[in-house]
């Protein structure tokens, strides 16, 4: 009895057996593959006819090999470049895998380790350094509409945000993260990468916010 999974991972070890050892280049391949069998399933097509028009319509592994490496080097240059960033190596790109090129837990183990120290300096900060940096702003006349004033006024909106509605938000991303898990075949592609963006754009938002919390201190007890 024919069994599409399994006969998508013999076509995998195929591939794999005749040269094309490079992980990502084979994870593109099945998604190209499996979106190819769920269009060809709609249309009505049976699973073993499906498959076998969608593996002939991929064509020979050494041309697929040749193509994807051409299309995606500069988007792994760039993806290596965010994963460095994050603090997330990319050392499994190399490695010889076939269904995937980096374990679920891994990368968001990863992404949990960078971002657990700066988050709770923010909710320190949040909870015991903003307030008197409001008091002091006040005290000390700092306000109106210069550039210095919007950036301080910016930042402690942005880091009361994160006090207030902090545990809200980072539930609204798990469920995001966990629906995407569940029904998304394409999110393992991309799992790595936008986990890796989106842990080096936090830090960098929460370095931001402490030197801006800095340079008003500094500057209100420059007034003072």
């Amino acid at each position: 009895m024919f069994n599409l999974d399994d006969s998508i991972k013999a076509w995998q070890q195929q591939l794999d057996a005749n040269g094309l050892h490079n992980p990502d280049i084979l994870e593109e391949l099945e998604s190209h593959l499996r979106d190819d069998i769920k269009d060809r399933l709609q249309a009505g097509a049976n699973p073993e006819q499906a498959f076998a028009l969608a593996v002939q319509r991929l064509g020979q592994p050494e041309l697929l090999e040749r193509e994807f490496e051409k299309t995606t080097q500069p988007q792994e240059r760039v993806k290596e470049a965010f994963l460095t960033l994050a603090g997330i190596p990319n050392q499994y790109i190399t490695t010889p895998m076939i269904t995937t090129t980096e374990p679920r837990w891994a990368t968001y183990l990863r992404a949990t380790a960078f971002l657990a120290p700066p988050l709770f300096l923010w909710a320190v900060a949040a909870i015991f350094i903003i307030p008197k940096l409001q008091m002091l702003c006040q005290n000390s006349g700092l306000g109106g509409t210069g550039a210095l004033w919007t950036l301080t006024h910016t930042n402690i909106l942005t880091t009361n945000f994160f006090r207030h509605y902090g545990w809200t938000a980072a539930l609204c991303i798990i469920a995001v993260l966990v629906f995407l898990e569940w029904r998304s075949t394409r999110w393992p592609r991309y799992r790595r990468a936008a986990v890796g963006t989106g842990t080096f754009l936090l830090n960098l938002v929460v370095l931001l916010s402490i030197f801006m919390m800095i340079m008003t201190a500094v500057m209100v007890a420059a007034t003072r």
